[in-house]
């Protein structure tokens, strides 16, 4: 491994400077760094090194997503919506929303203006720092959905050129209200895989598309043939229905009502298994803090395993909130007798032990990581754990950065849940979310426990 040389730097887009210095490597052997060659020479062409090999029958190239590409698809969706302008921060919406509107639809194009350092990568994309760990967490469980396929150590914030010229044409189809018939389209299989077949005015019409926007969805299929499962994925299905891109007939109602969380339920991992305790639920959202793939052992039935890392921070913050609930309620309910507390502190702290055991429980849904963000979280508190009093919303490092919260709307108080960044629990910066976790808590409790108190001291 070497690092990039000052001419690299030079030559680079604009997005390289929001990467972290210690992720400017490559492999030595991919890219000789000549101050006379630019550093991008070879990256991502449309060669026979990008496109499926022609002696193998097309539909071999079509396997089933695996459990990591199906949780990719997932944060695709909600990539997708914030690149439509139609999700995430409200400074770079607009720009989102009319970004390449008038570019060509040519995915030779597309893939020179994203891989040629003598182009504008801007032309067809938003320069948004905020989505940088969004899509290195989407590349984490499938590196082929970046733009370097998994070629390089280089992190970039721009998704594979298939990707984007998906985006392409979406946008236009949205700007020109004309929504495509996904079912009629992805019937047509062998049209999409056997570029020597000629689409009929009729299938055009089916599918709602013009010549060249059929030719653009073969070239991305060709290109990357993962794209063709990724198109049936029911989140993606849904981010294309309400983004306005797509018909909503039988075959994408089924999708919607697919694209949820039922199939994964919580469990009790600590406190009270009393059914009247307190249900504190932790749920992992967007993060990369799970293992996959067949060289991992322990994996849930789903395909997952929560890291090491996970476990231990959901244990830290189980404790953070027990102390600040431990706290706050003996402010609240423990009343003076003239200059003294009705209890003393050694009756105190066995009491709360058995407040804690008996009263207070938490859950969590460690079996796969989910994607949550305001506009779904109460659907997926409900379809994951219904019974839950009060969900905390883990979110991967800086992945709050990609969401718009409405501080009214979207948190507790107005509502009993609440996003907390993983790194924080790590650095010992949760106080904040604790403490409105305790009060909470406090809330539910307060006259149960002042009967408690009463048995201790009648």
């Amino acid at each position: 491994m070497k690092k990039l040389t000052h001419s690299f730097l030079i030559t680079a887009p604009l997005w390289i400077l929001f990467l972290a210095f210690e992720n400017f490597y490559l492999i030595s052997e991919a890219i000789p760094f000549d101050s006379n060659k630019t550093a991008f020479q070879g990256a991502l062409r449309i060669s026979s090194k990008t496109r499926p090999a022609q002696n193998k029958s097309p539909e071999l190239q079509f396997n089933k997503l695996t459990p990591a590409q199906q949780y990719a698809g997932e944060i695709l969706a909600y990539l997708l919506q914030i690149v439509l302008g139609q999700a995430g921060r409200s400074g770079s919406r607009e720009d989102w929303k009319i970004r390449g509107i008038d570019e060509e639809l040519d995915f030779r194009n597309i893939v020179e203006v994203m891989t040629d350092p003598e182009r504008d990568q801007l032309d067809l994309m938003v320069l948004d720092p905020n989505i940088l760990d969004l899509t290195r967490t989407l590349y984490y469980y499938d590196e082929k959905l970046s733009l370097y396929k998994g070629d390089f150590g280089v992190a970039s914030i721009y998704p594979a050129p298939e990707f984007i010229a998906i985006r392409l044409l979406l946008l236009q189809k949205i700007h020109r209200t004309e929504k495509i018939n996904l079912k009629a389209l992805i019937d047509r299989e062998a049209l999409l895989l056997d570029p020597e077949l000629k689409p009929s005015p009729r299938d055009l019409n089916a599918m709602n598309l013009k010549p060249a926007e059929l030719k653009l969805i073969r070239d991305i299929i060709e290109s990357e043939p993962r794209i063709y499962q990724y198109l049936k994925s029911p989140f993606l299905v849904k981010a294309f229905y309400d983004t306005g891109a797509i018909e909503g007939e039988k075959f994408v109602k089924q999708g919607i009502r697919e694209a949820g969380y039922k199939r994964y339920q919580c469990s009790r991992f600590g406190g009270s298994d009393k059914l009247d305790a307190l249900k504190i639920l932790f749920l992992p959202s967007i993060m990369r803090e799970f293992y996959y793939g067949d060289s991992n052992r322990g994996l849930s039935q789903h395909g997952f395993k929560p890291t090491e890392f996970f476990d231990e921070m959901t244990k830290k913050l189980e404790k953070e909130i027990l102390a600040a609930t431990k706290t706050r309620l003996r402010k609240e309910v423990i009343r003076l007798k003239g200059d003294k507390p009705e209890i003393s502190v050694s009756e105190w702290d066995r009491l709360w032990n058995r407040i804690a055991e008996e009263n207070i429980s938490f859950y969590i849904e460690d079996e796969r990581p989910l994607v949550i963000y305001p506009e779904n979280a109460g659907k997926t508190i409900r379809d994951v754990c219904p019974e839950a009093d009060f969900t905390v919303i883990l979110l991967g490092k800086n992945i709050y950065k990609s969401i718009l919260f409405d501080k009214i709307r979207d948190v507790y108080p107005a509502v009993d849940r609440l996003y907390v960044d993983i790194m924080d629990i790590k650095h010992s910066e949760t106080e904040d979310e604790t403490e409105k976790i305790s009060e909470f808590i406090c809330s539910k409790l307060r006259d149960r426990i002042r009967g408690m108190i009463r048995k201790v001291k009648p």
